[in-house]
């Protein structure tokens, strides 16, 4: 795989190699919009030998609402140097800002001057769902957050929100919430995108990182 494109944002003075440092791949950033997603990239960054340098995980967006992820992401892709992606992670939930983060993400993305190498990385209704598919395939409506971890109660005994624990554990059934997360993206528009996530497109980012380095 060809190296990534870098990013229009990120300052050349930042690939300016000083004795012993090495540069990392690329960059990027997560932010998310609570703690229990933020426990499971740290995870994941250490499960695909990851640096902290490379993968950056945002520890406070400043409130969970959607457009609070947004406008955090934003405000953090003006830092000297920048990034080569940057994902917003957050639910739809109840959340009255849902759209409105989704359609200014699309506006960072496309605008004419500097744009953002930004995407959205959401979950319907949250983001239990991806927890949920790292043991089964399951396409059945479900209303509310609530109704999902309950679900996920039901396969992961004591199951709790940013329990690291938790996250770690998950590490061993990758390969299974990717391939679930695929069939489920297929079955979007049959199943009124309920459930849905597209968490698994940041996990193929991480591979494609960590297949960079092997080369």
């Amino acid at each position: 795989m060809a190296r990534a494109r870098i990013s229009p944002v990120r300052n050349p003075r930042s690939f300016r190699r000083r004795p012993g440092y090495k540069a990392p791949r690329s960059i990027t950033l997560i932010v998310c919009e609570g703690e229990t997603e933020q426990e499971y990239f740290k995870a994941l960054r250490i499960h695909q030998g990851l640096t902290t340098a490379e993968i950056v995980i945002a520890e406070d967006t400043k409130g969970s609402a959607p457009i609070s992820v947004v406008n955090y992401a934003k405000e953090k892709a003006r830092e000297p140097g920048g990034y080569d992606r940057i994902y917003c992670v957050f639910d739809r939930d109840h959340h009255e800002s849902f759209a409105r983060a989704r359609e200014k993400i699309r506006d960072l993305a496309r605008r004419q001057k500097r744009p953002l190498p930004i995407e959205e990385a959401i979950s319907i209704p949250c983001f239990e769902v991806w927890v949920l598919l790292h043991h089964e395939r399951a396409d059945a409506p479900l209303h509310d957050c609530d109704a999902v971890i309950a679900r996920v109660r039901t396969i992961i005994r004591g199951y709790k929100k940013a329990d690291a624990g938790i996250a770690q554990d998950l590490m061993g059934r990758i390969d299974t919430a990717m391939d679930n997360a695929r069939w489920l993206e297929g079955r979007a528009t049959m199943n009124d995108y309920n459930p849905y996530t597209q968490v698994h497109r940041i996990l193929e980012c991480f591979q494609s990182l960590t297949a960079q380095e092997t080369r």
